[in-house]
């Protein structure tokens, strides 16, 4: 009975049928569908909602043999590996920042403000100690998202939102630029 079940559920191409397809020739491809019936259960009619799920075999080619086999290629040689991306990504809300990942390297930096509060927020980060004037990433509105590079030394900056009483809220965080 349950061998009669999965066949009624299973598809399968007419290689597969033949005799001339295998299971590992074939890439079992997962299908499924919402059913809605409406069924009487106790006097009351009721909707009842299942999926049903079947399988198809999508044959695959296997490769010819070659007659007279092409050599080996050569290896390639080994890629150099990819420089690590200097970018930060700093989610704020009401009203905090949550940064994804609390160290970057010194130099060119890519910091993006992503906003996923009500209200708009902006970002000003300075090295903490200096009085320069901070570099600021301009307020951006609910939902949205801001990208800014700058060139930041080593040292630990501190990013904070500059409207009001956000700061004082607990938008603040730092980061370590190394």
């Amino acid at each position: 009975m349950l061998l009669a079940g999965m066949a009624a559920r299973t598809t399968v191409s007419p290689q597969a049928l033949s005799g001339t397809a295998r299971a590992s020739d074939c890439a079992w491809e997962r299908h499924s569908k919402r059913v809605v019936k409406r069924v009487r259960r106790h006097g009351k009619v009721r909707r009842v909602v299942r999926r049903k799920v079947w399988w198809t075999c999508v044959p695959q080619s296997a490769a010819p043999a070659a007659a007279n086999p092409a050599p080996a290629p050569t290896p390639a040689p080994a890629p150099e590996p990819e420089e690590e991306a200097n970018r930060v990504s700093v989610k704020g809300a009401e009203y905090y920042f949550v940064l994804s990942r609390p160290s970057v390297k010194a130099g060119s930096v890519t910091i993006e403000l992503n906003n996923q509060g009500e209200d708009p927020h902006n970002l000003n980060l300075r090295l903490e100690g200096s009085d320069a004037e901070p570099l600021q990433i301009p307020e951006t509105d609910s939902l949205q998202r801001n990208v800014a590079g700058f060139e930041l030394p080593a040292g630990k900056y501190r990013l904070w939102c500059s409207l009001p009483e956000h700061e004082e809220r607990g938008m603040v965080t730092s980061l370590v630029v190394e």
